[in-house]
């Protein structure tokens, strides 16, 4: 039986239409150097709860403050589990030294072409995607 485990992102994009990547680096646990920036949802939490807590414990930022998008939810397979995505869009003019990334080295803009060049866990093409109709 495969492992269901429920998962929230956070797309923030820029007016460059450029989106923020964590990195890395020294976080790895699977090769990657960059990632997006997510986190697991508690089974009490709702995707929202969540979102509005995680933002504030990870990134010392009140989404309350934001204009943000709920966009949808998708699943992810792997061989061994099954993620279920919640995805959060948002529009800012934050740069990237504004954010206090606390559980990786930083964070950095890039576009959506350059992004998929970039070294990720899984392959992104398929996120890059659902960013791009939603940007």
């Amino acid at each position: 039986m495969k492992q269901i485990r429920k998962v929230a992102f956070i797309w923030f994009y820029n007016e460059n239409n450029e989106i923020l990547l964590q990195e890395r680096w020294d976080y790895s646990k699977n090769g990657e150097e960059w990632a997006f920036f997510w986190w697991w949802i508690e089974p009490w939490e709702t995707p929202q709860e969540w979102f509005l807590r995680e933002a504030k414990e990870e990134l010392w930022l009140d989404m309350r403050d934001f204009d943000y998008k709920y966009i949808w939810d998708y699943t992810f397979e792997f061989s061994d589990r099954i993620i279920y995505r919640s995805i959060f869009l948002i529009k800012t003019d934050l740069k990237e030294t504004d954010f206090t990334v606390y559980e990786w080295a930083g964070a950095k803009y890039f576009n959506l072409e350059d992004a998929k060049k970039l070294k990720f866990a899984n392959s992104v093409d398929e996120t890059i995607e659902i960013i791009k109709k939603y940007m």
